[in-house]
Protein backbone atom coordinates (compact mmCIF):
# COMPACT_ATOMS: atom_id res chain seq x y z
CA UNK A 1 0.00 0.00 0.00
CA UNK A 2 1.39 3.42 -1.05
CA UNK A 3 1.70 6.04 1.45
CA UNK A 4 0.11 9.12 1.85
CA UNK A 5 2.66 11.86 1.49
CA UNK A 6 1.75 14.75 4.17
CA UNK A 7 3.26 17.42 3.25
CA UNK A 8 4.29 20.37 6.17
CA UNK A 9 5.34 23.64 6.19
CA UNK A 10 6.93 25.41 9.29
CA UNK A 11 7.57 29.28 9.27
CA UNK A 12 9.10 29.62 12.90
CA UNK A 13 9.28 28.13 16.26
CA UNK A 14 5.57 29.24 17.15
CA UNK A 15 3.85 27.12 14.20
CA UNK A 16 7.35 24.15 14.74
CA UNK A 17 6.35 23.37 18.37
CA UNK A 18 2.54 23.03 17.82
CA UNK A 19 3.06 21.10 14.16
CA UNK A 20 5.64 18.78 15.91
CA UNK A 21 3.61 16.61 17.95
CA UNK A 22 1.43 15.79 14.28
CA UNK A 23 4.83 15.28 12.79
CA UNK A 24 5.81 13.01 15.00
CA UNK A 25 3.55 10.43 14.55
CA UNK A 26 3.20 10.95 10.83
CA UNK A 27 6.86 10.36 10.63
CA UNK A 28 5.93 7.12 12.79
CA UNK A 29 2.93 6.08 10.52
CA UNK A 30 2.77 2.68 8.44
CA UNK A 31 0.32 4.74 6.36
CA UNK A 32 1.20 8.08 6.21
CA UNK A 33 4.98 10.00 4.94
CA UNK A 34 5.98 13.14 6.20
CA UNK A 35 7.48 15.58 3.94
CA UNK A 36 8.60 19.03 5.49
CA UNK A 37 9.74 22.71 4.15
CA UNK A 38 11.54 24.67 6.55
CA UNK A 39 11.23 28.52 5.71
CA UNK A 40 10.73 32.12 6.89
CA UNK A 41 12.30 33.20 10.93
CA UNK A 42 13.75 29.47 10.93
CA UNK A 43 16.76 30.46 8.47
CA UNK A 44 17.25 34.04 10.07
CA UNK A 45 20.94 33.74 12.68
CA UNK A 46 19.72 37.28 14.43
CA UNK A 47 16.55 34.84 15.75
CA UNK A 48 18.09 31.90 16.09
CA UNK A 49 18.85 30.05 13.52
CA UNK A 50 15.89 27.74 14.35
CA UNK A 51 16.32 25.40 11.89
CA UNK A 52 19.11 23.27 13.62
CA UNK A 53 16.43 22.33 16.44
CA UNK A 54 14.33 21.12 13.69
CA UNK A 55 17.46 18.86 12.56
CA UNK A 56 18.90 18.14 15.94
CA UNK A 57 15.37 16.76 16.93
CA UNK A 58 15.12 13.97 13.93
CA UNK A 59 13.55 15.88 11.18
CA UNK A 60 14.86 15.81 7.67
CA UNK A 61 13.27 18.79 6.00
CA UNK A 62 12.79 18.10 1.70
CA UNK A 63 13.52 22.23 1.40
CA UNK A 64 14.96 25.34 2.74
CA UNK A 65 13.17 28.09 1.44
CA UNK A 66 14.85 31.57 2.36
CA UNK A 67 12.65 34.28 2.20
CA UNK A 68 14.07 37.13 4.65
CA UNK A 69 17.61 38.45 4.59
CA UNK A 70 19.02 39.65 7.47
CA UNK A 71 19.07 43.91 6.68
CA UNK A 72 15.49 43.51 5.34
CA UNK A 73 13.46 46.30 6.72
CA UNK A 74 11.16 46.05 9.91
CA UNK A 75 7.85 46.84 8.21
CA UNK A 76 4.84 45.85 6.62
CA UNK A 77 6.17 45.98 3.21
CA UNK A 78 8.62 43.07 4.20
CA UNK A 79 5.73 40.87 5.41
CA UNK A 80 3.68 41.59 2.04
CA UNK A 81 6.94 40.85 -0.09
CA UNK A 82 7.80 37.59 1.74
CA UNK A 83 4.43 36.15 1.07
CA UNK A 84 4.76 37.11 -2.53
CA UNK A 85 7.96 34.72 -2.02
CA UNK A 86 6.39 32.10 -0.39
CA UNK A 87 4.08 31.54 -2.77
CA UNK A 88 6.12 31.51 -5.56
CA UNK A 89 8.85 29.07 -3.96
CA UNK A 90 6.09 27.04 -2.43
CA UNK A 91 4.67 26.29 -5.99
CA UNK A 92 7.96 24.91 -6.74
CA UNK A 93 8.52 23.31 -3.94
CA UNK A 94 5.26 21.34 -4.03
CA UNK A 95 5.58 20.81 -7.50
CA UNK A 96 8.47 18.56 -6.88
CA UNK A 97 7.63 16.84 -3.54
CA UNK A 98 4.06 15.71 -5.14
CA UNK A 99 1.93 15.93 -2.02
CA UNK A 100 -0.93 14.19 -1.61
CA UNK A 101 -2.27 16.57 1.31
CA UNK A 102 -0.35 20.47 2.70
CA UNK A 103 -0.77 20.59 6.21
CA UNK A 104 -1.55 24.24 6.95
CA UNK A 105 -1.10 25.49 10.34
CA UNK A 106 -2.85 28.87 12.14
CA UNK A 107 -2.34 31.85 11.07
CA UNK A 108 1.05 32.58 9.12
CA UNK A 109 1.80 34.17 5.97
CA UNK A 110 3.74 31.01 4.97
CA UNK A 111 0.70 28.64 5.37
CA UNK A 112 -1.95 31.28 3.82
CA UNK A 113 0.55 30.79 1.12
CA UNK A 114 1.05 26.77 1.30
CA UNK A 115 -3.09 26.68 1.14
CA UNK A 116 -3.41 28.93 -1.92
CA UNK A 117 -0.49 26.78 -3.63
CA UNK A 118 -2.54 23.85 -2.75
CA UNK A 119 -6.14 25.23 -4.17
CA UNK A 120 -3.89 26.17 -7.47
CA UNK A 121 -2.45 22.63 -7.80
CA UNK A 122 -5.48 20.89 -7.29
CA UNK A 123 -4.03 19.24 -4.39
CA UNK A 124 -6.53 19.16 -0.99
CA UNK A 125 -5.12 21.07 1.96
CA UNK A 126 -5.45 20.58 6.40
CA UNK A 127 -5.86 23.35 8.38
CA UNK A 128 -5.46 23.63 12.46
CA UNK A 129 -6.88 25.96 14.81
CA UNK A 130 -9.14 27.98 12.10
CA UNK A 131 -11.80 29.70 13.51
CA UNK A 132 -10.48 31.04 16.16
CA UNK A 133 -10.78 34.83 16.79
CA UNK A 134 -7.91 37.51 17.89
CA UNK A 135 -8.97 40.85 16.84
CA UNK A 136 -5.74 41.46 14.44
CA UNK A 137 -4.07 40.67 11.12
CA UNK A 138 -3.62 37.04 12.25
CA UNK A 139 -7.37 36.25 12.45
CA UNK A 140 -7.53 37.90 8.58
CA UNK A 141 -4.75 35.68 7.52
CA UNK A 142 -6.25 32.59 9.82
CA UNK A 143 -9.68 32.86 8.36
CA UNK A 144 -8.05 33.27 4.38
CA UNK A 145 -6.57 30.31 5.15
CA UNK A 146 -9.58 28.41 6.46
CA UNK A 147 -10.90 29.67 3.40
CA UNK A 148 -8.47 27.99 0.96
CA UNK A 149 -8.31 24.87 3.21
CA UNK A 150 -10.24 21.76 2.25
CA UNK A 151 -9.80 19.79 6.46
CA UNK A 152 -10.25 22.00 9.20
CA UNK A 153 -8.88 20.34 12.69
CA UNK A 154 -10.06 22.82 14.95
CA UNK A 155 -9.70 23.82 19.11
CA UNK A 156 -13.02 24.47 20.55
CA UNK A 157 -16.36 23.97 19.85
CA UNK A 158 -16.99 28.00 19.47
CA UNK A 159 -14.29 27.46 16.73
CA UNK A 160 -16.25 24.47 14.67
CA UNK A 161 -19.22 26.69 15.00
CA UNK A 162 -17.02 29.58 13.43
CA UNK A 163 -15.66 27.31 10.84
CA UNK A 164 -18.95 26.24 9.48
CA UNK A 165 -20.19 29.50 8.97
CA UNK A 166 -17.86 30.13 7.20
CA UNK A 167 -19.25 28.41 4.70
CA UNK A 168 -16.96 25.04 5.18
CA UNK A 169 -18.33 20.83 4.96
CA UNK A 170 -19.15 20.32 8.02
CA UNK A 171 -18.04 16.55 7.40
CA UNK A 172 -14.40 17.66 7.12
CA UNK A 173 -14.45 19.74 10.26
CA UNK A 174 -12.92 18.11 13.18
CA UNK A 175 -13.06 19.15 17.11
CA UNK A 176 -9.31 17.77 17.83
CA UNK A 177 -7.84 20.65 20.76
CA UNK A 178 -4.81 21.94 20.46
CA UNK A 179 -1.91 19.81 19.20
CA UNK A 180 0.75 21.85 21.66
CA UNK A 181 -1.04 20.49 24.57
CA UNK A 182 -0.24 17.18 23.48
CA UNK A 183 4.11 18.35 24.00
CA UNK A 184 2.77 19.39 27.95
CA UNK A 185 1.33 16.50 28.92
CA UNK A 186 4.16 13.67 27.49
CA UNK A 187 7.87 15.73 28.23
CA UNK A 188 9.49 15.46 32.18
CA UNK A 189 9.69 18.14 34.10
CA UNK A 190 13.12 18.68 36.27
CA UNK A 191 13.21 19.86 39.48
CA UNK A 192 12.86 24.34 40.04
CA UNK A 193 16.59 24.34 40.22
CA UNK A 194 18.14 22.18 37.36
CA UNK A 195 15.35 24.13 35.18
CA UNK A 196 16.00 26.80 36.39
CA UNK A 197 19.84 27.38 37.04
CA UNK A 198 20.17 25.93 33.13
CA UNK A 199 19.00 29.51 32.27
CA UNK A 200 21.32 31.57 34.25
CA UNK A 201 18.19 32.28 36.87
CA UNK A 202 17.95 31.75 40.69
CA UNK A 203 15.60 29.31 41.67
CA UNK A 204 14.83 31.41 45.02
CA UNK A 205 13.13 33.94 43.32
CA UNK A 206 10.10 34.08 41.88
CA UNK A 207 10.01 34.21 37.80
CA UNK A 208 8.49 36.68 35.26
CA UNK A 209 8.02 34.90 32.19
CA UNK A 210 8.24 37.92 29.60
CA UNK A 211 7.04 37.19 25.54
CA UNK A 212 5.87 40.17 23.78
CA UNK A 213 4.82 40.20 19.57
CA UNK A 214 4.60 43.52 17.50
CA UNK A 215 1.09 44.46 16.13
CA UNK A 216 1.59 45.38 13.06
CA UNK A 217 -1.68 47.42 12.61
CA UNK A 218 -0.12 49.36 15.37
CA UNK A 219 3.43 48.89 14.14
CA UNK A 220 3.83 52.95 14.86
CA UNK A 221 3.85 52.30 18.38
CA UNK A 222 5.95 49.48 18.62
CA UNK A 223 8.26 51.09 20.55
CA UNK A 224 6.26 52.96 22.94
CA UNK A 225 4.62 49.59 23.54
CA UNK A 226 7.67 47.53 24.26
CA UNK A 227 8.81 50.35 26.35
CA UNK A 228 5.70 50.40 28.74
CA UNK A 229 5.91 46.80 29.24
CA UNK A 230 9.42 47.33 30.19
CA UNK A 231 9.31 49.86 32.76
CA UNK A 232 6.18 48.19 34.61
CA UNK A 233 8.01 44.71 34.82
CA UNK A 234 11.38 46.59 36.14
CA UNK A 235 9.51 48.07 39.13
CA UNK A 236 7.11 44.59 39.49
CA UNK A 237 10.40 43.01 39.67
CA UNK A 238 12.23 45.05 41.95
CA UNK A 239 9.19 45.21 44.15
CA UNK A 240 8.40 41.52 44.51
CA UNK A 241 11.97 40.47 44.25
CA UNK A 242 10.96 38.56 40.87
CA UNK A 243 13.47 37.68 38.30
CA UNK A 244 12.50 38.67 34.30
CA UNK A 245 13.09 35.81 31.66
CA UNK A 246 12.43 37.54 27.77
CA UNK A 247 12.46 35.66 24.77
CA UNK A 248 13.25 37.61 21.49
CA UNK A 249 9.75 38.76 19.38
CA UNK A 250 9.01 37.04 16.06
CA UNK A 251 9.73 39.17 13.06
CA UNK A 252 6.92 40.66 11.83
CA UNK A 253 7.18 44.52 11.42
CA UNK A 254 8.25 45.98 14.53
CA UNK A 255 9.69 42.96 15.57
CA UNK A 256 13.67 43.91 15.63
CA UNK A 257 12.61 46.76 17.44
CA UNK A 258 11.33 44.51 19.99
CA UNK A 259 14.18 42.72 20.02
CA UNK A 260 16.51 45.94 19.99
CA UNK A 261 14.77 47.24 23.50
CA UNK A 262 15.29 43.90 25.19
CA UNK A 263 18.72 43.67 24.54
CA UNK A 264 19.18 46.87 26.51
CA UNK A 265 16.16 45.80 28.92
CA UNK A 266 18.73 44.23 31.70
CA UNK A 267 16.50 41.19 31.54
CA UNK A 268 17.73 37.38 31.48
CA UNK A 269 16.68 37.41 27.49
CA UNK A 270 16.79 34.51 24.47
CA UNK A 271 16.71 34.52 20.93
CA UNK A 272 15.30 30.87 21.06
CA UNK A 273 14.53 28.22 23.89
CA UNK A 274 13.30 25.06 22.90
CA UNK A 275 9.84 24.36 23.43
CA UNK A 276 9.84 21.73 25.83
CA UNK A 277 11.94 23.63 27.93
CA UNK A 278 9.68 27.21 27.87
CA UNK A 279 7.04 24.68 28.87
CA UNK A 280 9.24 23.70 31.58
CA UNK A 281 10.10 27.33 32.54
CA UNK A 282 6.47 28.17 32.50
CA UNK A 283 5.60 24.97 35.25
CA UNK A 284 7.95 26.86 37.58
CA UNK A 285 7.20 30.46 36.62
CA UNK A 286 4.62 33.06 38.81
CA UNK A 287 3.43 34.43 35.80
CA UNK A 288 3.27 34.79 32.09
CA UNK A 289 3.53 38.74 30.30
CA UNK A 290 3.20 39.44 26.78
CA UNK A 291 0.79 38.86 24.18
CA UNK A 292 1.72 35.42 23.42
CA UNK A 293 -0.82 33.21 22.33
CA UNK A 294 0.95 30.91 24.79
CA UNK A 295 -0.90 32.52 27.55
CA UNK A 296 -3.77 31.60 26.22
CA UNK A 297 -2.79 27.98 24.77
CA UNK A 298 -0.28 26.44 27.23
CA UNK A 299 -0.23 28.24 30.42
CA UNK A 300 -3.88 27.35 31.48
CA UNK A 301 -2.77 23.60 31.78
CA UNK A 302 -0.07 24.87 34.37
CA UNK A 303 -2.39 27.23 36.21
CA UNK A 304 -0.73 29.93 35.16
CA UNK A 305 -1.66 33.28 35.96
CA UNK A 306 -1.03 35.58 32.88
CA UNK A 307 -0.98 39.21 32.04
CA UNK A 308 -2.51 39.79 28.38
CA UNK A 309 -1.00 43.18 27.20
CA UNK A 310 -2.91 45.30 24.26
CA UNK A 311 -4.87 44.02 21.40
CA UNK A 312 -3.14 41.32 19.73
CA UNK A 313 -5.25 38.42 21.61
CA UNK A 314 -7.97 40.57 22.60
CA UNK A 315 -11.00 37.86 20.59
CA UNK A 316 -8.99 34.91 21.98
CA UNK A 317 -11.45 32.34 24.10
CA UNK A 318 -9.74 31.78 26.88
CA UNK A 319 -9.38 30.65 30.61
CA UNK A 320 -9.65 32.03 34.37
CA UNK A 321 -5.64 33.03 34.07
CA UNK A 322 -5.89 35.36 31.80
CA UNK A 323 -6.27 39.16 32.91
CA UNK A 324 -5.97 41.67 30.23
CA UNK A 325 -3.69 45.04 30.50
CA UNK A 326 -3.54 48.44 28.07
CA UNK A 327 -0.13 49.08 26.55
CA UNK A 328 0.09 51.32 29.51
CA UNK A 329 2.94 50.61 32.41
CA UNK A 330 0.60 50.98 35.46
CA UNK A 331 -2.26 48.96 34.19
CA UNK A 332 0.29 46.01 33.11
CA UNK A 333 2.25 46.70 36.69
CA UNK A 334 -1.09 46.14 38.46
CA UNK A 335 -2.15 43.38 36.28
CA UNK A 336 1.14 41.63 37.38
CA UNK A 337 0.81 42.19 40.60
CA UNK A 338 -2.67 40.85 40.86
CA UNK A 339 -0.72 37.74 39.55
CA UNK A 340 2.21 37.80 42.28
CA UNK A 341 0.06 38.66 45.40
CA UNK A 342 -3.87 37.78 45.12
CA UNK A 343 -3.72 34.10 46.57
CA UNK A 344 -7.95 34.09 45.60
CA UNK A 345 -6.93 34.95 42.16
CA UNK A 346 -3.91 32.40 42.15
CA UNK A 347 -5.75 29.74 43.49
CA UNK A 348 -8.92 30.37 40.76
CA UNK A 349 -6.24 29.60 38.29
CA UNK A 350 -4.90 26.80 39.41
CA UNK A 351 -8.31 25.14 39.75
CA UNK A 352 -9.32 26.17 36.28
CA UNK A 353 -9.35 24.45 32.92
CA UNK A 354 -8.29 24.88 29.24
CA UNK A 355 -10.49 25.32 27.06
CA UNK A 356 -8.35 23.87 24.25
CA UNK A 357 -7.68 20.69 25.97
CA UNK A 358 -9.58 17.96 23.76
CA UNK A 359 -6.75 15.14 24.55
CA UNK A 360 -4.50 13.62 22.50
CA UNK A 361 -4.61 16.09 19.82
CA UNK A 362 -1.62 14.74 17.31
CA UNK A 363 -2.68 11.41 17.48
CA UNK A 364 -6.80 12.11 16.54
CA UNK A 365 -5.53 14.07 13.33
CA UNK A 366 -3.05 11.22 12.25
CA UNK A 367 -5.97 8.84 12.50
CA UNK A 368 -8.18 10.91 10.54
CA UNK A 369 -5.18 11.57 8.12
CA UNK A 370 -4.62 7.53 7.88
CA UNK A 371 -7.94 6.59 7.02
CA UNK A 372 -10.22 9.61 5.77
CA UNK A 373 -10.84 9.83 2.03
CA UNK A 374 -9.23 13.35 0.94
CA UNK A 375 -11.91 16.15 -0.23
CA UNK A 376 -12.77 16.70 -3.46
CA UNK A 377 -10.51 19.84 -4.11
CA UNK A 378 -13.82 21.28 -5.88
CA UNK A 379 -14.98 23.46 -3.13
CA UNK A 380 -17.93 23.19 -2.45
CA UNK A 381 -19.74 26.76 -0.27
CA UNK A 382 -22.52 25.84 1.87
CA UNK A 383 -24.12 29.03 3.14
Amino acid sequence: MQKRKILFVTERRADYSRLKPIMRLVQKSRKLELQLVVTGQHLLKSFGETKRVIEQEGFKPDAFIPVFREGDRDDGATMARALGHYILKLTDAVLRLKPDLIFCGFDLDAHLAAAIVGMHLNIPSAHIQGGERSGTIDEVLRHATTKFAHMHFVATEESRRRVVALGEDPKYIFLVGSPSLDTISHIDYPPREKILSAYGLDPKRKLIVFSQHPVTTEVHDVEKHINESVVALKKAAHEYGAQILAVYSNNDAGGKRIVAHLKRSGFMVYPHIVYEDYLRLLKHASVLVGNSSAGIHEAPSFGLPTVNIGSRQQFRERGANVIDARNERKAIKRAVTKCLTDKRFIAKVKRGKNPYDHGDTARQVVKILETIRFPNVQKVITY
